[in-house]
């Protein structure tokens, strides 16, 4: 692939990537690591349920959201696949999509 921004929604980017690695080479260079968790955590964290509840929507259109939900956070689709990591220097605001399920301690 020579540009990512072509065919946008119908090729697959994705890639493995070392965290470890990651973290090692961000701390080294000055930052502080924030937080590290699954895709689903993150999103939890940060409210996607509440977000999803409170869309007052038709039940279709309900449906097709949560099915997509479901696809984000399920652990056998792109919930515990995908994963955040954070980095920051000299910040120190509320992290809330790490509040809870960080794995810092697996990097």
């Amino acid at each position: 692939m020579h540009n990512p921004f072509e065919h946008i929604g119908l090729t697959d980017l994705t890639c493995h990537i070392n965290f470890t690695a990651i973290a090692e080479a961000a701390c080294q260079a000055g930052l502080d690591l924030i937080g590290y968790t699954t895709q689903a955590a993150f999103l939890l964290n940060l409210g996607l349920t509440d977000l999803l509840a409170a869309q007052g929507e038709p039940e279709s259109e309900a449906y097709i959201r949560t099915a997509a939900c479901q696809t984000l956070l399920a652990p056998q689709e792109m919930g515990e696949l995908f994963k955040a990591i954070a980095f920051s220097r000299n910040i120190d605001p509320d992290w809330q999509g790490f509040a809870i399920g960080d794995l810092c301690h697996k990097l």
